[in-house]
């Protein structure tokens, strides 16, 4: 498969240089540098005709990457204190996403791990004996999920955690990441994907969110974390994902934001950013590149009309510029050093560019007032391969995962099978 790489998509300052511009002009420079060397020199006139055939995922290199970061941090690390359950998540879902082993050890690792910091009042905490947090309840319960199994399961107090989420609602539907802490976008989706996983859902739980949510839409389309605040592509996936679990996306002006999210990959880069006028990052290949699909969805378009971005020019951005090629690993651009959150969060949009994610339009459930709709309407998600596009060699392709939720199929459809033969906290969502 080749592809024109051309110059004339460069950045253009119009003769008025900014500390903004310089900035994106350098990172041009090294991805152009990158990509030359995939160009054949008969064509490479203004850039030339690219030969995307030649890229290839670093698979073993990566796998290496995550399980040397399992074995243990160096001190620098200490600044991710109260990120621990993230650490968990982000390497079992890297190793899941690439189809490593996740053996029976380091399931019981992850699981004596993460169980540390259940709060006996509900929530997980970021850390032992630290304060619960949304982020860090979001990040175990994903961990768990991974783990699986009914003794990982059985360990998540159910009813204290829906007390604790109560406790974090706010009058207006959003919800707080810790007690007395900052109100945005993230707590809503946080909040919805543990409820919506643990069969604890209720009408009180999640009155007003949909409407919060739908406040956060900016007059440039996408989604900020609160009311009046500029548009960001994690917010943004946040805040449609949330309203994909409550059934409520038709509450967006879906035009608009298709025009914003469409905005956001660069021509020349081929990766998205997260905001207008900022540079290109690889955490933003899941961050806007996975909210494409549950937009897709939203706007009832079919598999054969694909999706509103250039799936082949993410990979050949992820596969030629992310990859750190001598200790493995992925990161945010060229010149930037690997780590464990991009490394996840490109291969999460690495994989959901590779396949086509969505649901059957003549098999779509529509009722969203059923607790049993949610597990229902979620799990219809499902690959579509007639319309898998893998860059490169076919080694390359990956799991396809859940845009909403962010991690594959079967751990998935497993821990939803659990909590779902267990009683609900509602009869009903209506």
């Amino acid at each position: 498969m080749s592809h024109t790489f051309s110059y004339h998509f460069r950045y253009d300052d119009n003769a008025f240089e900014t500390e903004t511009s310089v900035k994106q002009i350098d990172v041009e420079d090294s991805i152009g540098r990158i990509y030359a060397k995939f160009v054949d020199p008969r064509t490479a006139a203004d850039g030339g005709v690219i030969d995307d055939s030649r890229h290839r995922l670093m698979r073993s290199k990566h796998e290496q990457f995550v399980r040397d970061a399992l074995h243990g941090l160096s001190s620098g690390f200490a600044v991710l204190d109260a990120s621990q359950p993230w650490l968990s998540f982000w390497s079992l879902n890297s190793l899941d996403i690439m189809n490593c082993e996740i053996d029976l050890p380091l399931r019981q690792r992850a699981f004596d791990t993460v169980k540390r910091f259940q709060d006996s009042d509900g929530g997980y905490c970021g850390g032992y004996k630290q304060l619960p947090h949304m982020a860090g309840t979001y990040a175990s319960i994903m961990a768990l999920v991974l783990v699986g199994g009914d003794e990982a399961f059985q360990t998540i107090d159910r009813e204290a955690m829906y007390r604790w989420l109560m406790t974090m609602k706010q009058p207006d539907g959003s919800f707080a990441m810790h007690t007395d802490g900052e109100v945005d976008v993230r707590g809503v989706y946080c909040a919805m994907v543990i409820a919506s996983l643990l069969n604890i859902m209720t009408p009180e739980l999640i009155a007003g969110s949909a409407e919060f949510v739908a406040q956060c839409q900016t007059c440039e389309g996408g989604i900020g974390p609160f009311p009046g605040v500029e548009a960001h592509g994690g917010y943004t996936l946040c805040g449609l994902a949330a309203l994909e679990i409550l059934g409520k996306t038709e509450l967006l002006n879906l035009g608009r934001l298709a025009r914003w999210m469409c905005a956001r990959q660069l021509a020349f880069e081929g990766g998205f950013n997260g905001r207008t006028n900022k540079l290109v990052d690889g955490c933003y290949s899941y961050w806007v590149g996975g909210a494409f699909p549950i937009l897709q969805k939203a706007l009832e378009r079919l598999p054969s009309d694909d999706y509103l971005y250039e799936r082949v020019a993410l990979q050949r951005y992820v596969l030629a510029c992310c990859q750190e090629g001598r200790m493995g690993g992925l990161r945010d651009k060229p010149g930037k050093s690997a780590d464990l959150y991009h490394t996840m969060y490109g291969l999460l949009g690495l994989s959901l560019s590779q396949h086509y994610m969505g649901v059957d339009p003549e098999a779509q459930i529509r009722d969203t007032t059923s607790i049993y709709s949610v597990p229902a309407r979620m799990m219809q998600w499902d690959s579509v391969p007639v319309m898998s596009n893998v860059l490169g060699a076919q080694s390359n392709m990956l799991k396809p995962v859940h845009p909403v939720y962010g991690v594959s199929l079967v751990p998935l459809a497993k821990c939803v099978k659990y909590f779902y033969s267990l009683p609900s906290l509602a009869a009903s969502l209506s």
